[in-house]
């Protein structure tokens, strides 16, 4: 009788990790090409161990709040995951959900309820190490839904982030994928939201694999298609970084015709909320353009003014009037700061006209701080006549 023949057992290697082979790969877009250059972005995966065999669509042109109408759901599913991240980085957080990587990543799916309006469900990736793998973010938001009595015909967009910022924009691994291949038998135009960093203040939207176009951003008449933003951009003596290489630049911008002591409390507030301040000095030529009035000191007054104040780290010379978001993301602004007593009522500008800082008050980085008083650019003028007994006013330049 042949006696059975067993082979030796061997142990896996220290460094060999077995996981890998049931780890779904997560799609991410690198971050070398934007969209102002124009270059491609390279796919590639957060695991080196992985190798990429699906090639996503190349981000060229990123989308931005302003181009989504208010009813979107797209835009919905920007604010919701805006929420999370805030509530993800105010609570505790157990690190055992997260034992294999140490990483979280978040989603948000968004559904149309029964009564029409939008509903919205999260889910977190969850990964305890167990033999079955890792549970994505996505599948975990789509559980949720799926818990909750939605239609698979309702799922309407899931957004997903990484907090940490390290592997944005981050796309569906190959099981949500085949998550969502059977999903769109059901709701063919579920979108998928990817986005720049986890201040979800750019993105790229993808359906059925395709990448949508974003619409051309209209900006004022005043700019044109070629603003250098950078080039604008003068530094206070003493000021070693730029403003896009501040670790929290703060924006704030005006006539500065005088430098009352309302605006110099403004500039004061502004610089204590960040760790660069950038103000913005309108040139004479914008503001014959946003108001008929007199203009009582030039540019090159106001701008020099500016600049020895002791809170300013820079300026910006010929700011535009109304903020675009072009110019936001290339200086890298994190807060846009106005007074109460705002920069067109400084001016002699009447009330009821378009708000110059839609853009940023819809990225929720605007703050307005009450001001000091209620002086203006034109009673500090006035005042100043009083007491020189003269009532002349300058002439329109």
């Amino acid at each position: 009788m042949t006696p059975e023949i067993r082979l030796p057992q061997f142990p896996p290697e220290p460094d060999c990790d077995l996981r890998f082979l049931q780890e779904p790969k997560r799609r991410r877009l690198g971050s070398a090409g934007t969209s102002s250059t124009g270059y491609p972005l390279s796919p590639e995966s957060p695991s080196l161990r992985s190798v990429q065999s699906v090639i996503e669509p190349e981000i060229i042109e990123w989308w931005y709040p302003p181009m989504l109408d208010d009813d979107s759901p797209y835009l919905f599913a920007l604010q919701e995951l805006k929420n999370y991240i805030h509530d993800w980085k105010s609570s505790f957080r157990d690190d055992f959900w997260h034992r294999k990587s140490g990483k979280s990543v978040l989603s948000v799916i968004v559904c149309r309820g029964s009564d029409g309006g939008l509903a919205v469900h999260r889910g977190m990736n969850t990964e305890v190490s167990l033999p079955a793998g890792s549970f994505c973010a996505e599948r975990a938001a789509i559980a949720r839904a799926a818990s909750d009595f939605h239609e698979a015909s309702s799922l309407l967009a899931i957004a997903t982030v990484d907090p940490h910022d390290k592997l944005n924009p981050l796309w569906p691994c190959e099981v949500c994928q085949s998550w969502l291949a059977k999903l769109r038998a059901k709701c063919p135009g579920i979108a998928i939201l990817a986005f720049e960093s986890s201040s979800c203040d750019a993105f790229a939207i993808r359906v059925n694999s395709e990448l949508l176009q974003p619409p051309a951003m209209m900006l004022p008449p005043s700019l044109g298609l070629q603003v250098t933003w950078k080039e604008q951009v003068e530094l206070a003596e003493g000021t070693k970084e730029w403003p896009w290489e501040a670790k929290e630049l703060v924006y704030v911008d005006g006539a500065w015709t005088f430098l009352h002591n309302a605006q110099q409390n403004i500039l004061k507030q502004a610089r204590s909320r960040g760790t660069h301040l950038l103000v913005g000095v309108h040139s004479d030529k914008t503001l014959r353009q946003e108001f008929d009035g007199p203009i009582f000191e030039n540019f090159a007054t106001r701008v020099g003014r500016v600049l020895q104040n002791r809170h300013v780290c820079s300026v910006l010379k010929d700011a535009p009037w109304t903020l675009v978001h072009e110019m936001i993301s290339t200086l890298g602004i994190r807060r846009v700061i106005t007074g109460s007593v705002c920069k067109a009522r400084d001016v002699g500008k009447e009330q009821g006209s378009s708000d110059p800082y839609k853009v940023a008050r819809t990225l929720g980085i605007l703050e307005v701080i009450p001001s000091l008083d209620a002086a203006t650019e034109r009673s500090v003028f006035e005042a100043q006549m009083s007491q020189l007994g003269s009532s002349h006013c300058p002439e329109r330049n």
